[in-house]
């Protein structure tokens, strides 16, 4: 790959071209949720995600809110990645499997479990017959914007980016081994 040239540019430039605009409040009622729930299709890795009107693809600047919906039995596949998440659990009981150990730890309605980068985990609804809802808040659009979103599931390594399209605009993810 060749390189680009750079541009050199006035400092009070660069402050200009740097501010970010400010960032609106915005509320999501549980009703809505629930009914976007229900009518979208789901993964273990997440069935909806909600989105600031000023924050592409996130809550608040480089944080991502993320409804993660398991049905009974259901449980993710071991991974790990370069962000870290906080789950609640909203509804129904989890086992998190956490760290090198693949020791169950449960939680269930109101707990909070936190998982750091590069951490090890998957998560299970044990229970046969209710779905396990979790809220997940996570750094993943920082480390999008910084281009080092990276990601582990069954010891492959990808560095995950966002393919220009013709226009020059991100326009989907794709991962290439790290």
């Amino acid at each position: 790959m060749r390189p680009n040239h750079g541009e050199i540019i006035a400092y009070s430039d660069y402050l200009a071209q740097t501010a970010q605009a400010r960032v609106d409040p915005v509320a999501w009622k549980w009703a809505e949720i629930e009914t976007a729930l229900s009518a979208w299709p789901g993964n273990s890795q997440g069935t909806l995600a909600l989105g600031g009107a000023s924050e592409r693809g996130a809550v608040a600047p480089g944080l991502s809110l993320v409804i993660q919906a398991l049905a009974p039995g259901e449980t993710t596949a071991s991974h790990r990645h370069s962000f870290w998440h906080l789950y609640i659990v909203r509804s129904g009981r989890a086992a998190f499997s956490l760290g090198a150990s693949s020791e169950q730890r449960p939680a269930s309605e109101g707990d909070v479990v936190f998982v750091p980068a590069w951490c090890p985990h998957a998560i299970g609804n044990p229970d046969a017959g209710t779905g396990l809802i979790l809220l997940r808040l996570q750094n993943l659009p920082q480390h999008a914007a910084l281009g080092s979103l990276v990601r582990e599931d069954g010891g492959v390594t990808r560095h995950i980016y966002a393919e220009p399209s013709s226009a020059g605009q991100p326009q989907a993810l794709a991962a290439t081994p790290a």
